[in-house]
């Protein structure tokens, strides 16, 4: 009796389950295989945000592609609810009480959900499936273009000045050398090791002499306070010095999140000033972003992936 009263609310037929395979008939590839390729696609989507957000330190500013991730997942579901909670011995059962005269059984078996399937669900609920992909699309390119993009151009631009203020200095040294007949000097790294010495080579006709030049301080320090070189100090000398993971950095950090030349202090008549260069994971100045020149103050923390900095002066 009870099987009777679900039939009456449920007309099943033949003629019911032709028209509405006949409507999917162009959206069949999703159901069929489609939609687990769409699931797989917006979860790695998902993922992907989720977890380079958090690595970086950006969730805040992937708020909105971590929401539009998830939706492009959630909106795929409905496609697996139509395509996997029918029953194929359930359907030919109530089709078989419910069917024509004449035609006992449907002949194909059918693991739709019928209801669905009877009312016309399937080609929203495939419109529905695309639409999570182009949702979590959507999240990813905006992820890309704002939060996972490169440094703000100000801060490029600031390191790209630098490089070319020490480039028009070491010219003008050049050009110096040869208005007095001789031979250009070769001048060491102005950031030489604490207590060291630069190094200037006077090549000249009769013989080459070195001169040793002491290395003026500007009184400043820079102490690690966390990370690999936690403990270690430096002596600043009186001259602009790079932080990074490059040998040729005054400050080299063994830090697995600093770029090879991450950062950099620069110094102006007494004067200190932090900037970032370009780095992939970014500069912080007493837990903010670095961004353009900023100024230094005695007791500043500058933080460069794991690694931690209190700078004095």
């Amino acid at each position: 009796m009870n099987v009777g009263q679900r039939v009456m609310t449920l007309p099943i037929n033949n003629a019911l389950i032709e028209q509405a395979l006949a409507k999917i008939a162009n959206y069949r590839w999703l159901f069929e295989g489609g939609m687990f390729f769409f699931l797989l696609a917006t979860l790695g989507i998902a993922i992907w945000i989720f977890f380079d957000s958090t690595n970086k330190n950006k969730g805040s500013k992937a708020l909105v592609p971590r929401i539009l991730s998830m939706v492009g997942v959630f909106l795929i579901c409905p496609a697996f609810i139509f395509r996997y909670t029918g029953n194929a011995d359930g359907v030919t059962l109530l089709v078989r009480m419910a069917a024509e005269p004449g035609q006992p059984n449907y002949p194909g078996a059918i693991n739709w959900n019928v209801r669905w399937l009877v009312n016309g669900y399937g080609p929203m609920i495939a419109l529905i499936a695309l639409l999570g992909v182009i949702v979590s699309v959507v999240g990813i390119i905006i992820y890309a273009s704002t939060v996972q993009r490169s440094r703000p151009s100000t801060e490029f631009m600031g390191a790209l000045n630098s490089k070319f203020g020490e480039l028009s200095g070491e010219i003008g040294k050049l050009k110096a050398a040869g208005s007095t007949g001789s031979s250009p000097a070769t001048i060491g790294p102005a950031g030489a090791p604490s207590g060291g010495a630069a190094t200037i080579i006077d090549r000249r006709p009769a013989a080459a002499t070195i001169i040793d030049r002491p290395v003026q301080q500007s009184g400043a320090t820079l102490q690690a306070i966390s990370g690999a070189e936690d403990g270690r100090s430096w002596n600043l000398p009186a001259s602009d010095v790079k932080i990074g993971r490059d040998a040729s950095s005054f400050v080299v950090i063994a830090d697995g999140k600093a770029s090879r030349e991450h950062a950099k202090l620069m110094y102006n008549q007494g004067d200190w000033h932090v900037i970032d260069l370009g780095s992939a994971n970014g500069t912080y100045l007493n837990n903010n972003t670095v961004t353009g020149q900023q100024a230094l103050a005695s007791g500043d923390v500058i933080r460069i992936g794991d690694t931690s900095f209190v700078f004095n002066k």
